[in-house]
């Protein structure tokens, strides 16, 4: 597979503003590329919000894998709660065809749910500058009578790193609402 450096660099040559989605013809393999530009250790802070506003914050480690070509992307991570709890959660990420789908495992206190997702938007600028989102399309396997519909958007600035996760009800056009925010820093 080629890598998203590759592929996007004869575009980048073509134009002076960011490549979105629609723009590179975005598939589940060229966000997995970008994600894995994340490979190693990051730490920040986890924040988790209701209707009301932010409903906790604790201590966040992350760490990205890729394997060889960029077509799986492993995400660890560790929540450490104030009072020193932690808990851990792993998702592994791969394409589900040669769209836009991909199917991320999330695996958390021995259980697993199956996610479908689709990349929505692509706007990279290099390995060190880009915003990538991805949105459910359903979900299966999952352990939720009606879950949410859920939509990721990841924004690396350099060593720093955001996470957005929004959510709204399934088969609803109620808008979306913030459920999570991760803010990281890489570390060497």
């Amino acid at each position: 597979m080629k890598s998203l450096k590759a592929i996007l660099s004869v575009a980048l040559a073509l134009t002076a503003a960011p490549l979105s989605a629609a723009d590179t013809g975005e598939s589940a393999p060229e966000y997995i590329d970008a994600m894995c530009t994340l490979a190693g250790h990051w730490t920040g802070r986890f924040e988790q919000y209701n209707e009301t506003g932010l409903l906790r914050s604790s201590r966040f480690d992350a760490g990205f894998q890729c394997q060889p070509d960029d077509d799986v992307l492993m995400e660890t991570n560790l929540f450490v709660q104030d009072d020193g709890t932690a808990f851990s959660t792993l998702k592994v990420i791969f394409p589900a065809s040669q769209t836009a789908e991909m199917q991320m495992s999330y695996f958390y206190g021995g259980m697993e749910k199956v996610y479908f997702f689709k990349s929505t938007r692509l706007e990279f600028v290099d390995d060190r500058h880009w915003t990538a989102a991805r949105e459910a399309v359903h979900t299966s396997h999952g352990l939720d009578q009606n879950p949410p519909v859920s939509r990721y958007t990841h924004i690396r600035d350099g060593n720093e790193l955001t996470m957005i996760r929004e959510v709204k009800p399934h088969n609803s056009s109620r808008k979306w609402t913030l459920s999570a925010k991760l803010i990281m820093q890489w570390q060497p």
